[in-house]
Parts: C-alpha cells; sequence; structure tokens
C-alpha cells in the first residue's frame, strides 16, 4: 500500500492521505491498518485527503472499502481537497447509502478538524 494512514493523538483522528489511485488491492492493508490504528481510541472519526486520487477502482472497491467503515465502526468521515469528480462519486457513495457513515467535504483540513469534533 502506498498511501499514508497514521493516527494523531492530539486530534484523536485517524488521517488517510490516498498517494493515487485507490485500487481493490489497497483495501486489506487499508482495512488492517484502520483496525490496528484505533485498537483502544475513543473515537472512529477519519479524515481523508483525496487531492491525489483519481479514480477509485471499481465498485467491488466501493463495497469492501464500505465494509471495511462498518466493520471499524467508523462514525464521520471527512474528506479533503479532491477534484470535483472526485468529491460528486463520494457524494453519490454517501447519498446513496453506499458508505454507511456521516460524511462531509472540505477545502481545509482545519475545518475538516472542527466539523469531526463537532460530532463527539
Amino acid at each position: 500500500m502506498d498511501h499514508k494512514m497514521w493516527y494523531d493523538e492530539g486530534t484523536k483522528l485517524l488521517y488517510l492521505e490516498f498517494t493515487g489511485d485507490f485500487l481493490l488491492k489497497d483495501v486489506p492493508p487499508i482495512r488492517e491498518k484502520i483496525f490496528e490504528l484505533l485498537d483502544g481510541k475513543p473515537y472512529r472519526q477519519m479524515l481523508t485527503f483525496i487531492n491525489k486520487t483519481s479514480k477509485v477502482e471499481n465498485r467491488d472497491t466501493r463495497e469492501q472499502t464500505n465494509k471495511t467503515l462498518q466493520d471499524a465502526s467508523i462514525t464521520e468521515i471527512a474528506f479533503v481537497g479532491g477534484s470535483a469528480a472526485n468529491r460528486m462519486i463520494a457524494k453519490v457513495l454517501l447519498k446513496t447509502g453506499a458508505i454507511k457513515t456521516q460524511g462531509d467535504f472540505f477545502k481545509k483540513e482545519e475545518d475538516a478538524v472542527k466539523w469531526l469534533k463537532s460530532k463527539r
């Protein structure tokens, strides 16, 4: 997995930064890392940088990602950056229930952090 993922103790958030296309083969290592990083943590919130992602590979990728978010009990997800096309795809997934968690979109990381903290 080339994407970057970390947990920030200051914000108490899980961060995921896509560094390229999001492929089906990326889902298992991301899933493993989510469970590792959130073990024993008080909040199940995620901040995702989508500025460097140009596409999500396919329907299986979206479905397995949704299952991972559900299994990890992610309550909210904030998307930062990204092209209009990326935001539109993510909005469709959220609004149709394909991703069964609350989510919103932000231009700046600070606004995303503020929104996530307001949901606690």
